[in-house]
């Protein structure tokens, strides 16, 4: 019988691919110690050299297996560890440049863009239309703000390139907890806790790339979320007393939401080489509902594309 040797290479890619992500996440080794075997990536150079010298030879399939398999294992084990080993993007005892307060109201419905890169991101709320920025870099960059009376953007200096001597952000800022149209925030290489308790806000756009970030809406009011994260973790606490819909994507990364017992949720997913906990939920219309969706006192109708990840729905002990 003739192989279709494409199709047996791609087969040996894919289960050493797989397979390392399962045994990441069973075995649970040091974060630490599988980010030190991933310095070894230059096998993958000697694996594809051992399967072009043994081409045209009596191992010449074996070879070719080898050649599969070791770059399936090593994706395998980045994409399994990146959401908990993330990017320590400079030192953290570096001291820090702390910059002069700022601050300033909104008179209309406003609309807030907030984005950093390596570092943390702290964003709580206060009462009242009023906003206030505080922030500090271990090199002495300033972030740039733009303000006017409906509109806040504070980005970082590094525009768009994660890395380099830009130093290691600490933000936090306050945001009022009158009505926000449109609230994005994006963190890259770096942690983001953000806390809207009691805001009101129209659209959540949310993106986390190799970092992590923890997201409590509990007591927000919040009309649409659309969260993204790529290669690290998100964690999602839904509003309590409102109606929500919106999508999340996780791509080589983890998520875990959580909703109080008041909130039916109705979850329509895809993906690929994904896990989806759905635990408690039942299977109506190809779509995961709540037991008790139809009597629920409010409702959040998600749509959810996980691929080379992990999404978890009330996980026991809450999301972290």
């Amino acid at each position: 019988m003739r192989v279709n040797r494409k199709y047996l290479y791609w087969g040996v890619f894919l289960l050493a691919l797989g397979g390392a992500i399962v045994a990441v996440n069973v075995i649970a080794p040091d974060p630490a110690a599988v980010a030190d075997v991933l310095r070894y990536w230059p096998l993958v150079v000697i694996a594809f050299g051992i399967g072009l010298v043994l081409r045209r030879t009596q191992f010449d399939v074996a070879g070719g297996m080898v050649a599969a398999a070791v770059p399936g294992l090593l994706l395998g084990s980045a994409l399994a560890v990146a959401p908990t080993v993330g990017w320590d993007c400079t030192l953290h005892d570096q001291p820090a440049t702390a910059f002069q307060t700022e601050q300033g109201a909104f008179s209309a419905p406003a609309h807030v863009d907030v984005s950093t890169a390596c570092g943390n991101l702290t964003i709580t709320t206060s009462p009242g239309s009023g906003w206030q920025l505080e922030a500090a870099n271990t090199e002495g960059y300033a972030p740039v703000v733009d303000a006017s009376a409906k509109d806040l953007s504070v980005r970082t200096v590094r525009d768009d390139h994660w890395f380099g001597d830009y130093g290691r952000d600490d933000w936090r800022l306050t945001l009022p907890a009158s009505r926000i149209d449109d609230l994005d925030v994006v963190v890259n290489a770096g942690e983001g806790r953000t806390n809207l308790d009691g805001a009101d806000i129209g659209a959540l756009a949310l993106v986390t790339n190799a970092g992590s970030s923890k997201v409590d809406l509990a007591t927000a009011q919040v009309e649409s979320i659309d969260a993204t994260v790529n290669a690290g973790q998100l964690s999602i606490d839904l509003p309590n007393g409102d109606d929500v819909r919106g999508s999340i994507s996780v791509n080589a990364g983890e998520a875990e939401l959580c909703l109080p017992d008041t909130v039916g949720l109705r979850v329509r997913s895809s993906g690929a080489l994904s896990a989806i906990d759905t635990a408690g939920l039942v299977q109506r219309d190809g779509a995961w509902e709540s037991p008790d969706y139809a009597s629920a006192a409010h409702h959040a109708d998600l749509t959810v594309r996980v691929n080379l990840g992990n999404l978890d729905i009330n996980p026991v002990g809450g999301c972290s």
